[in-house]
């Protein structure tokens, strides 16, 4: 019984923030893509410490991990996490390593079209350049005050095996990613809200090596 009103809880809640946030129209709609563009183009690199957490669909529980991300506009990506374990993801080039504990392991996501499509939605879900990718998601923006949020439903098919949607929240001020919200086909949901960020500062090219 705990478990359904869970679920019906977080129904609810989804639904109720999607009433709120009004659907932009298409000129909103142009000229907030485009903002969110010009900024993610102006983005060399960025650091920041980030908070996920996950609701599984069928359990009264959420977990909650928390981790820092280093990205470089070269094509870098630095996914660590800090607590409650520890897990490093880093996207370098045509590579994915994947280092847990002592185990590591290096996937060319070029063999992989499952590997390529996730790599390139995360790197992009940090930038907001999804928004121009056109032929990977369907995109529909809303507006609530100062926040933007861009629904994104998936085209390809190897991502819509995975996620039903992604939404991208940002602030209309820096136009900037500030959250992002995956459903999976499962229905379980993932929240990652990004913290301290900082941009175009210098990233330590190490971050990126495997060791």
């Amino acid at each position: 019984m705990r478990k359904i009103c869970f679920l019906l809880c977080l129904v609810v809640s989804m639904a109720i923030q999607a009433q709120t946030m009004k659907k932009a129209d298409e000129a909103q709609s142009k000229a907030m893509m485009e903002s969110i563009n010009r900024t993610a183009a102006s983005i060399r690199t960025l650091d920041c410490s980030f908070t996920q957490v996950k609701s599984l669909r069928f359990l009264n529980d959420k977990m909650t991990s928390v981790g820092r991300m280093y990205f470089d506009g070269s094509g870098k990506l630095r996914w660590e996490y800090t607590s409650p374990y520890k897990y490093v993801f880093i996207l370098n080039g045509q590579n994915v390593h994947i280092q847990s504990g002592k185990s590591s392991h290096t996937i060319d996501i070029r063999q992989s079209r499952l590997f390529q499509s996730i790599a390139q939605m995360m790197m992009n879900s940090v930038t907001g350049k999804s928004l121009a990718s056109n032929g990977d998601f369907t995109c529909v923006m809303y507006v609530q005050g100062d926040e933007w949020m861009a629904d994104l439903t998936p085209k390809k098919k190897e991502v819509k095996k995975m996620f039903k949607s992604v939404r991208l929240h940002f602030s209309s001020t820096r136009r900037m990613v500030s959250q992002v919200e995956m459903t999976e086909t499962s229905g379980d949901i993932t929240v990652i809200t990004l913290q301290n960020v900082k941009t175009n500062e210098r990233v330590d090219e190490k971050l990126f090596i495997v060791h």
